[in-house]
């Protein structure tokens, strides 16, 4: 099947690109001295957002919303069910209590919001908007507050990182060939994607915003499952867990806007709502990581296993 082919080229295409335009610039992100849950939650989460926005970008302005719908809340649902859950399970994960809570609340926020929109039956143009003036909203405030709750310590890492990357003009050459070959891989690979997963949702007899919620929004958040692994291994879980739910939080206010300023986007009534009350479960179950009792490692598999009911439960009504 040559859909199947294409699908998966452009599927490696866009991850590869994300993660080199999110390689340069969390390197520039270093060289300006930002704190490192600032670069978790503003600069990496963003990196790894791409491919999600930009999926939701190319559906919405295809006229195949439904696929970029399904995306961008699909993709919040990996970050924190099956990653987060897989980060609880196998490693001691640092969680800096201020930031997490702050953003869980922020995300709770988007949810309301979003029900509420979803209450029309349609994301309208105005509401993709509003939503995209939110992630803005989002990112200033994580810049201002991360910023005024960076250590002396991390304050002395950050600069003796921009030092180093100063004298690293080689590395700052090979950065801006990153940036920019990873900008085409990402923009093209977004492009065969929607159109070959519209063809093979038509072949299937599958709904788009299934095809979205469960097969690309797996395949888009594989940035931030490297990112994770990488994290675990290098005992950094503060910067995986900052770009986990910053993640999230743009995927629902960037591609939720993006997907939905060309045209508007309407809303499937029972999959969607079902989408949007499983991450606020999920979210809830998150917040027992610094206010619950419960062991890291159990709490990590209770996420993973909500995840999983989402999936049977969200495939047999779609389909």
């Amino acid at each position: 099947m040559p859909e199947a082919i294409i699908f998966i080229i452009s599927l490696a295409a866009l991850i590869f690109g994300a993660d080199w335009l999110g390689n340069a610039a969390t390197h520039i992100a270093k060289s300006l001295s930002l704190p490192r849950i600032l670069i978790g939650a503003t600069t990496v989460s963003l990196a790894t957002t791409l491919p999600e926005v930009t999926v939701a970008g190319f559906s919405g302005a295809g006229g195949v919303q439904a696929l970029g719908v399904g995306t961008v809340l699909g993709s919040p649902l990996v970050n924190i069910g099956l990653i987060f859950g897989v980060l609880l399970l196998f490693s001691n994960a640092t969680i800096d209590r201020a930031y997490f809570s702050r953003t869980v609340q922020f995300l709770f926020t988007i949810l309301v919001l979003i029900f509420l929109i979803f209450l029309g039956g349609t994301i309208t143009q105005v509401a993709g908007w509003i939503l995209i003036a939110a992630g803005f909203f989002y990112l200033a405030a994580e810049f201002i507050v991360s910023k005024s709750e960076q250590s002396l310590l991390e304050q002395i890492e950050t600069r003796f990182e921009r030092l180093k990357l100063f004298f690293s003009r080689r590395k700052n050459y090979q950065q801006i060939f990153y940036l920019v070959a990873g900008s085409l891989l990402l923009l093209l690979g977004a492009h065969f994607l929607v159109g070959s997963a519209a063809v093979l949702a038509e072949i299937l007899g599958a709904p788009q915003i299934l095809i979205g919620a469960l097969l690309i929004a797996f395949g888009t958040s594989l940035p931030e499952a490297f990112t994770v692994i990488i994290s675990i291994i290098r005992g950094r879980t503060q910067v995986a867990v900052g770009n986990l739910f910053g993640a999230s939080v743009l995927d629902l206010t960037f591609g939720l806007g993006i997907v939905s300023v060309f045209a508007g986007a309407r809303v499937e009534p029972v999959g969607s709502y079902l989408t949007v009350g499983a991450i606020a479960t999920l979210s809830i179950l998150s917040l027992f990581s610094i206010f619950g009792k419960i062991s890291p490692r159990l709490l990590g598999g209770i996420l993973i296993a909500v995840y999983l009911i989402f999936v049977v439960w969200f495939g047999r009504i779609e389909i």
